[in-house]
């Protein structure tokens, strides 16, 4: 009996660490800034996304139209790029747009149902810049920063 006690011990034990080593794992995923493949830029900095995102910059340096994608207001993903970049909490960010709309400001960037959406529209647009998971990115985009742990850097 205390050996069947001690086996089921020990699964509890080890079942709850796999869980808990897999939970890690998925919220320490990188979240990465992608841009079309055309996009000269190796890297973007937070003084660069914050007023492409904010869409009081509308152009890239390069030259061409900057062009922002978001997922809806309920993502994780949105809502941990928006503290980072925008540096705004999920209920200021729609204050926020809700105010721009009101003063005749510029349209929020378009927002996407997805994260496949987004790789979608970032890799048929020349000037189009996206974010999602690190797993999520193919050939097809480029990326040119990520955020891990709330952190932003370079990629």
């Amino acid at each position: 009996m205390k050996t069947r006690r001690t086996l089921l011990l020990a699964l509890c034990v080890w079942g709850t660490v796999g869980v808990w080593a897999q939970s890690s794992e998925a919220g320490g995923e990188a979240l990465v800034v992608i841009v079309n493949k055309s996009n000269p830029g190796s890297s973007l900095g937070l003084s660069d996304l914050r007023p492409v995102f904010q869409t009081t910059k509308t152009s890239w340096s390069s030259g061409g139209d900057a062009i922002p994608f978001n997922l809806p207001f309920d993502n994780g993903l949105r809502q941990e790029f928006d503290r980072v970049v925008l540096g705004l909490e999920p209920d200021r960010v729609a204050r926020y747009w809700q105010d721009r709309k009101i003063r005749g400001g510029a349209r929020a960037p378009k927002q996407v149902a997805s994260v496949g959406a987004v790789l979608a529209a970032v890799a048929a647009n020349p000037g189009a810049v996206g974010y999602l998971n690190a797993g999520e990115v193919n050939g097809t985009v480029k990326v040119v920063a990520k955020i891990v742990g709330g952190k932003f850097s370079a990629p």
